[in-house]
């Protein structure tokens, strides 16, 4: 997703929710990418496995899905397109 598309649903600043981007790239769960003016972010799945497995050993959480993530994700990616489409024609 570009970074203003991750950021419109929240009630914070482009350059807050950059930094929270930073931290996340840091940790190795995502990978930006600048494509022309536009950056992009992409979710590292695998960097999600050992914090998974650490937090089951808890018992309360269930094991992490990422096809069905991803699933949602594009669901939602899709779901935005085709509100924007919508505003674009004014209905």
């Amino acid at each position: 997703m570009a970074v203003t598309d991750v950021a419109e649903p929240f009630d914070v600043s482009l350059a807050a929710i950059s930094k929270h981007l930073s931290v996340l790239e840091r940790a190795g769960l995502i990978v930006q990418e600048k494509r022309g003016r536009l950056k992009w972010c992409k979710l590292e799945p695998a960097a999600l496995k050992t914090p998974s497995v650490w937090m089951q050993g808890f018992g309360q959480y269930e094991p992490i899905n990422l096809d069905d993530f991803e699933r949602f994700l594009a669901a939602e990616i899709k779901g935005m397109s085709t509100d924007a489409a919508q505003d674009d024609l004014g209905t």
